[in-house]
């Protein structure tokens, strides 16, 4: 699982939310997430602005334990 599914759940926004706040394709964030397709700079920066994230964009892709969960 990566850290941006942790972070949709905890601010309770769905995939297509997300999508909807970054301008991206529901379709390619999903591709993303499921790791079928790159998150390019220019997306996963405009991802981390649309949920808020303020550490480095390139967090929200990297592989979590569920120990992570409680992060």
């Amino acid at each position: 699982m990566i850290k941006l599914a942790l972070e949709l759940k905890r601010l309770g926004y769905s995939q297509s939310e997300c999508a909807r706040r970054a301008g991206i394709n529901q379709a390619s964030l999903s591709r993303i997430m499921n790791g079928h397709e790159p998150a390019f700079p220019h997306r996963s920066k405009r991802i981390a602005v649309a949920i808020g994230w303020k550490g480095d964009p390139a967090e929200l892709f990297e592989e979590v334990t569920d120990d992570d969960s409680h992060i």
